[in-house]
């Protein structure tokens, strides 16, 4: 019977102690700098940062305040960096995957950018022939309008629209010519590139 009123008193002893320490106490300081304590979060210190002890007066957690606009924004900041950062890397995984499957050696690189050069280079040929028909032709009409104005003769509008056409198709395949050429300094750029990437890819193979 003893043992029983002991272990009766000792359960409620038990029960206080757990209490005791379950028991949350909450401490901040506001803007103006006084002191708050709850047994429960303050809503005076909403915007600062609250200390939770427990029941000795230890601090058990630190609760950070709400970011503010500009946090949140610098936040998303980073975040979408993050982001970009995660999707080029994914990018250049990729692509390095690619130059593993496609080319065995530099060689291949070599034939590859020659054949794509080839098409760019017979266009830029087809294109400077339409070129110098187009400036011999530029050439006569402006011949003609210029023998109507030594004669102070009205030109005819048949010989001002040779001119405008043929001034066109001169400005037109001097156009195609420069985007080809461009175009011709994109590709070699990029086989350039590629070719770089092959040699870091080989090598970091190579010193595994």
């Amino acid at each position: 019977m003893g043992n029983s009123f002991g272990r009766a008193l000792f359960l409620p002893l038990i029960l206080v102690c757990a209490a005791a320490q379950a028991q949350k106490i909450y401490m901040c300081k506001d803007a103006a700098g006084r002191t708050f304590t709850s047994d429960r979060p303050i809503p005076e210190c909403a915007d600062t940062t609250m200390h939770e002890l427990d029941s000795r007066g230890m601090v058990r957690r630190e609760i950070a305040p709400p970011p503010t606009a500009e946090q949140k924004r610098q936040m998303q900041i980073e975040e979408e960096k993050r982001k970009a950062e995660a999707a080029a890397a994914d990018e250049q995984k990729r692509q390095d995957r690619a130059i593993r499957m496609r080319y065995r050696n530099e060689g291949d690189i070599e034939m590859a950018r020659k054949r794509s050069l080839e098409t760019i280079r017979e266009q830029i040929k087809r294109e400077k022939a339409s070129l110098a028909a187009a400036e011999k032709q530029q050439r006569q009409a402006q011949t003609e309008m210029e023998s109507y104005k030594k004669k102070n003769a009205a030109v005819p509008p048949v010989v001002r629209h040779k001119v405008e056409d043929a001034d066109r198709m001169v400005g037109g395949s001097t156009q195609i010519i420069q985007d080809a050429e461009q175009e011709i300094e994109r590709i070699n750029a990029q086989f350039d590139a590629t070719v770089n990437r092959f040699r870091e890819l080989v090598g970091t193979t190579a010193s595994r």
